[in-house]
């Protein structure tokens, strides 16, 4: 009996037959040929292709290049972005801070206003519009900072300054506490240096209001710049060199100098103090006010000076009715203005009094919660002291949680790296 398999062998031979003739073996020995060649010619076409496909490659991160660098830059107040072409108004007690990348800050003065002009990784530029703005820039390779304040210009990279602008007189102030400055208008350029102070006036505010135009003469030595309050303030004991801000008489915002008064007439590229001239209208005028007071004792003379921007002048005339009296007998906002006029002026030490005495006579008025806010900003800005600013923020936020200034309370932690 045959097995099985071998007749199934057979069978599969005996249909299989002796094969394909040539003319198909040739067709499929061409077929294989052409196969076997493939994947040759493929490695080929790819190596080929690589060249054109780099290239693109590179064109297109040039060409993405431009547009990486011209991305506006990220500004943010109290942590909420704010878009080129803004207009920003600080409060009437309160500065606002304007935070840019690479811990660049601009501080806008209680009551002044500017625009976001330009903010783009080579330029940044605000247009100060009144009161006074203090940068705080330090340098970015191919990154310049500028302040526009009517005809005036003031351009930096690297640098601590503040300037204030008072449209309605005219005057132009610009105090530098670190590194160098460009002011230009249309007179020429001027470089003012650390510890120098430059005043200029527009003249056509000038022309307009027929007062006699001002010289043009150099800058002092830095060592030597004086620093002069306005409206011929009696002369304060705190040196010179140890306040950047400019004067209060520039407009009620603009944050006043503690130095010695000066009654030379003012000189735009000078150093030295401004005469009456300076001064708003009569009727308007500190002197006016003062006056005023003088003949109605129910109204101080350090109220009018504050109340018409002159807080030096201000602070002094308190001080001789008697800070300790006052802190004692003042009502919760007239304790809230003398405090406003110290921290003008820097004096961290009579700030820190007017608040402690508000916070101590006036518990449950809101102006208390907000006096612990202000000691932080007296602790951080004028005496350094990130621990007790962080004490103050934290005092604060567990009084107004949702306060007006939570947000930047908690901003300010963030940065000194404090839980909350």
């Amino acid at each position: 009996m045959t097995d099985p398999v071998q007749r199934l062998a057979r069978e599969v031979a005996r249909n299989l037959g002796d094969g394909p003739g040539p003319v198909r073996r040739e067709r499929q020995r061409a077929a294989v040929a052409r196969l076997t060649r493939a994947p040759s010619v493929r490695r080929e076409r790819t190596t080929w292709w690589l060249v054109p496909l780099a290239a693109a490659v590179l064109l297109a991160m040039f060409l993405a290049r431009p547009a990486t660098l011209t991305a506006p830059l990220t500004v943010t107040v109290a942590q909420q972005a704010v878009m080129v072409g803004t207009r920003l108004a600080a409060p009437e007690r309160e500065a606002l801070v304007l935070d840019f990348p690479d811990d660049d800050r601009a501080e806008l003065a209680a009551r002044a206003a500017a625009r976001l002009t330009r903010a783009e990784p080579a330029h940044v530029e605000l247009a100060l519009e009144r009161g006074a703005v203090t940068l705080r820039v330090r340098p970015v390779p191919g990154r310049a900072w500028s302040v526009t304040a009517g005809p005036f210009t003031v351009a930096l990279t690297d640098a601590d300054v503040t300037a204030a602008w008072s449209p309605e007189t005219g005057t132009f102030r610009v105090d530098v506490a670190r590194g160098s400055v460009d002011v230009a208008d249309a007179a020429g350029t001027t470089r003012v240096g650390p510890g120098q102070r430059l005043e200029l006036r527009d003249s056509a505010i000038v022309a307009a209001a027929n007062d006699p135009p001002a010289t043009r003469s150099g800058l002092p030595p830095i060592a030597t710049a004086p620093r002069t309050s306005d409206l011929g303030a009696e002369a304060r004991t705190a040196d010179a060199a140890s306040s950047t801000a400019p004067d209060t008489s520039l407009s009620a915002d603009a944050r006043p100098s503690p130095s010695s008064s000066s009654h030379s007439p003012p000189s735009p590229r000078s150093a030295g103090g401004p005469s009456s001239a300076d001064s708003p209208p009569s009727s308007r005028s500190a002197e006016a006010r003062a006056s005023t007071s003088a003949a109605n004792p129910s109204f101080p003379a350090w109220i009018a000076l504050a109340e018409a921007g002159d807080c030096a002048a201000a602070l002094a005339a308190a001080e001789r009715e008697g800070l300790s009296q006052l802190h004692r007998t003042l009502a919760a906002d007239r304790l809230d203005l003398l405090a406003h006029c110290a921290r003008v002026t820097r004096d961290a030490a009579h700030a820190r009094e007017a608040l402690l005495a508000l916070r101590r006579r006036f518990p449950t008025d809101p102006r208390a919660r907000t006096a612990a806010f202000l000691l932080g900003r007296v602790a951080l800005d004028l005496d350094r002291d990130p621990a007790a600013a962080a004490d103050w923020f934290n005092k604060y936020l567990s009084e107004a949680p949702d306060g007006a200034l939570a947000a930047d309370a908690r901003r300010r932690l963030e940065e000194l790296g404090v839980q909350h």
